[in-house]
Formats: C-alpha cells, sequence, structure tokens
C-alpha cells in the first residue's frame, strides 16, 4: 500500500517539523514549504492525498494557496492552522474542510489530520 503525502506550508520552523515528524510517525509522508508560492510550487509538481496550511505566510498567506488549489483539485482535504482563533468561518469559506487553532498540544491536532487521511474524507 501507498503511504499517503501531505503537503504541509508553514513559515514557524518549529511548528513545520514538529507536523512532519508526527505525521512521518504515522506512516504519512509529508512534503514542507516555508511560504504560500513554494507550497504551490510543490502542489503543482506532485499528487498529494491533503494540504495543511497556516493561514499567516510570506509571500502568500494560506487563504490565497488554498483558492488556488481549489481552482485545480476541489475536493482534496486542505485544513488550515492559524492562531486567529476569530478567522476560522472566513478560511471555511476560503475552501478550508478544517481549521486547527494553534497553539498546537499534545496529539489531539494530529489524530484530527491523521483521521482525515483514514477517512478519505
Amino acid at each position: 500500500m501507498t503511504p499517503k503525502r501531505v503537503l504541509y506550508a508553514e513559515d514557524e520552523l518549529s511548528n513545520r517539523k514538529l507536523i512532519q515528524i508526527r505525521l512521518q510517525e504515522g506512516g504519512i509522508k509529508c512534503d514542507t514549504a516555508e511560504n504560500g508560492n513554494e507550497a504551490l510550487e510543490l502542489f503543482s509538481n506532485a499528487v498529494y492525498d491533503m494540504v495543511i496550511l497556516d493561514h499567516y505566510m510570506p509571500l502568500k498567506n494560506g487563504d490565497q494557496v488554498a483558492k488556488e488549489i481549489r481552482k485545480v483539485n476541489p475536493s482534496i482535504p486542505i485544513i488550515g492552522i492559524t492562531s486567529d482563533d476569530g478567522s476560522a468561518a472566513y478560511l471555511r469559506s476560503c475552501g478550508f474542510n478544517e481549521v486547527i487553532i494553534k497553539p498546537l498540544k499534545g496529539y489531539a491536532s494530529i489524530l484530527r489530520i491523521l483521521n482525515y487521511l483514514r477517512e478519505g474524507v
């Protein structure tokens, strides 16, 4: 069975590494990007089962990236991660299936991500 593949775009290195390591522990291949433009470039050159985007990033924010991804793939699960708990409704309107509020604590956030991958939502 081919492992699931996730694209995770986050400008904060510590958050990027945390999610990447946790997903890899769950048998998920995780490619990372540190800004919105890099995320779009990676997305255009590979097939992903899910995209995880930080809301605020250099060059292009997650909401901008999500809108561009939705034009190409309207059904791929996109999860947003943000420290702005008031932006969840806005992010959903931009095409995010789920929004996780920072700080990421323990395994709860990772389990939400893994459940999306297992259920094939």
